[in-house]
């Protein structure tokens, strides 16, 4: 029988930005000098800006997002980037040498979302995911032997430094994410040859390539 999914509650006082935690590691991955880039559910932007601000991506960074106030928040601080308030599924994108999902993908449904995002990637493009899954089986429970206390001392370790906003209180919160054989599942499924790594802090990683033809 299939284990019951656990959600995922932290101490309020040890709650930090784990996504931001990767975020080098995402763009390392990435090819350099990428003509166009789009991320997926950008939420404030700051995945998008950096993109643009570091020189990964040479020519236009889009970035899309279903919430309008997001949007809106984030095009106020982000020159050189192109918002959209829009759903991902629905508006008219083209396809991108990259595109990158951080955080994002748990709100999809998870083989309609790769799907998705895989039409979205040029021919030759990348495509990388930092997601969430749910702890759910004793390999998972097994990792958070390692996780828990490492979560807590770069939780302490940021408190002395004078703390880290977490969440953005405004930004939507989805408690139920895939487990990791699911996301595995799919992704050998939609995306063949995509690596899929389990991450510290309740993270898992996903890099695929496309084909150059299509």
């Amino acid at each position: 029988m299939r284990e019951k999914p656990r959600k995922l509650q932290l101490p309020e006082k040890l709650r930090w930005n784990h996504n931001a935690w990767y975020r080098r590691w995402l763009l390392r991955q990435l090819p350099s000098r990428a003509r166009s880039a789009l991320d997926v559910g950008c939420g404030l932007g700051e995945l998008a800006r950096e993109l643009k601000a570091t020189g990964v991506v040479t020519g236009e960074v889009t970035a899309i997002d279903a919430s309008a106030r997001m949007i809106e928040r984030a095009s106020a601080t982000g020159a050189g980037v192109r918002w959209i308030h829009g759903d991902v599924f629905t508006h008219d994108l083209g396809r991108y040498d990259v595109v990158t999902a951080e955080a994002s993908l748990h709100h999809l449904p998870l083989r309609e979302g790769l799907t998705r995002l895989a039409g979205l990637v040029g021919p030759g493009g990348t495509l990388v995911v930092v997601g969430l899954y749910m702890t759910a089986t004793p390999a998972d429970r097994a990792m958070e032997v390692v996780t828990l206390p490492a979560n807590a001392l770069v939780g302490l370790a940021k408190a002395l430094r004078g703390g880290e906003q977490p969440h953005d209180p405004e930004m939507p919160v989805v408690m139920h994410a895939p487990t990791l054989a699911e996301i595995r599942a799919a992704a050998r499924e939609i995306l063949p040859g995509a690596r899929v790594r389990r991450r510290l802090f309740w993270r898992y990683s996903m890099v695929w390539h496309a084909p150059q033809v299509l």
